[in-house]
């Protein structure tokens, strides 16, 4: 991670926060309840809430042994996972004693407690400007068996940023003893980097360290596949639209359900809004944001689909591949490659592997034969600077296998239709590659 390419503090909130989001929607995202309004009425899923306060009198008034088995006590205004009660089950009750419960990391809470607790956070305890404050209960989102090996007490959650409609990273958030149940790095909870192609973990950090195992397991914390990523993206992107916002990170939760066919099905559901998100997420990616958010800053996404495209294309994880010779791939500066059409099937094409260019680019006469130039494949278009003077090109998403690598880009699409090759691979996709030049191809031109 190059450090000019890390996002600080003042830039994110000078370059970005500040400039796109409306103090409208910010106030949206600072308070939960509202964010909550406004996701239920663009049709979201959220938690399902069961009460909320606004003065001493409701606490007093309301009948806490309606409350489900399980449930979660929330500030409005709340910072950090600070004030959040995680309620996991109900106590077994004598005859003559009153309903208590258990919390998430062991400690018993009674009905006294649980009074107290919603009316230190009306008084604005865990309010981030240390005002009064609303409380309010809500659907316990269960542990997904998925993540039921590398969480501890608590429920994960999966935290995408978004800028611009287009998901630029994300990470998995894992509870753990130390940090008693709630998904927050400050207070111990584990970050685990996530592939925005793919939805599988790449790395993990604990606080600012580097960690490969759950703590006092040998459970690895890469390779962690999350259920229903496409959805996951999907609903981050919409629920930072229905805010307003055009940068911010979407905290989402995968609650599980079991369907009357006993067919286990997970449903994403958004837990809230951060309109100034955390800069931790890049220690987790191994990556800098800055970078990332210049990529996209400016791009006009027309669709939902678009930006959750150009999101994968852009910030896909490429791991190097690995053969027996030396763990690389020997080709020459000529190769066939397989391009994979609008129909997922593959067609044949000549194409040169060219480090001197950065991005794969493709014959527009040929991309059109493939049915690549549909609207919904065009990620954005650039400017270039050529030995014709400036030109405009669209770039597109381009899946291609070479030498039975299959590689996934954004690709540039130019009139290539007077050159003996319709594709030139650039070293962006060259990785895990060694170009020999083979005696054959020696002085041959394009």
């Amino acid at each position: 991670m190059k450090l000019s390419d890390i996002l600080g503090m003042n830039a994110r909130n000078f370059l970005f926060q500040s400039q796109y989001n409306r103090l409208h929607s910010k106030r949206i995202a600072d308070s939960k309840l509202l964010t909550k309004r406004v996701l239920k009425q663009a049709k979201l899923a959220i938690p399902k809430l069961y009460k909320q306060f606004k003065s001493e009198s409701q606490v007093d008034q309301f009948d806490l042994t309606k409350l489900p088995e399980s449930f979660v006590v929330k500030p409005s205004q709340g910072l950090g996972g600070e004030g959040i009660l995680v309620v996991g089950k109900r106590l077994p009750q004598a005859a003559g004693e009153e309903m208590s419960w258990l919390t998430v990391d062991g400690q018993k809470l009674s009905q006294n407690d649980l009074r107290l607790h919603i009316l230190d956070i009306l008084a604005g305890r865990y309010s981030m400007l240390d005002l009064p404050d609303r409380a309010f209960i809500e659907e316990l989102v269960r542990v997904h068996p998925r993540f039921e090996a590398v969480s501890c007490q608590g429920t994960p959650d999966v935290g995408v940023l978004v800028f611009n409609q287009v998901p630029v990273m994300a990470f998995l958030r894992l509870p753990t003893e130390e940090s008693h149940g709630k998904a927050n790095m400050f207070q111990g909870a584990i970050a685990c980097g996530i592939d925005v192609a793919t939805g599988v973990t790449t790395a993990a950090v604990r606080y600012t360290d580097e960690i490969k195992f759950f703590p006092q397991t040998r459970r690895k914390l890469s390779g962690i596949v999350i259920p229903r990523w496409d959805e996951v993206l999907e609903l981050a992107v919409k629920a930072a639209a229905a805010a307003g916002l055009g940068y911010c990170r979407v905290d989402i939760a995968l609650q599980p359900r079991t369907t009357k066919t006993g067919e286990l099905k997970s449903i994403p559901m958004v837990l809230e809004i951060n309109a100034q998100p955390g800069l931790k997420i890049q220690l987790a990616n191994k990556a800098g944001l800055l970078s990332r958010l210049k990529r996209v800053e400016g791009l006009k996404v027309k669709t939902l689909k678009q930006g959750i495209e150009i999101g994968k294309q852009l910030f896909a994880v490429r791991e190097e591949i690995e053969s027996i010779e030396g763990g690389v791939v020997r080709v020459g500066i000529f190769e066939d490659a397989e391009v994979v059409d609008i129909n997922g099937e593959r067609q044949p094409i000549k194409a040169k592997l060219d480090t001197g260019a950065f991005r794969t680019s493709i014959d527009l006469d040929f991309a059109k034969s493939l049915g690549l130039m549909d609207p919904e494949n065009i990620l954005w278009e650039r400017h270039y600077h050529s030995a014709l003077g400036r030109e405009e090109r669209q770039v597109i998403g381009l899946t291609f296998y070479l030498k039975g690598k299959k590689i996934k880009s954004a690709a540039s699409v130019t009139d290539r239709s007077k050159l003996k090759r319709p594709m030139i691979v650039g070293r962006r996709d060259l990785l895990g590659f060694s170009i020999r030049v083979k005696e054959s191809e020696a002085g041959q031109e394009d």
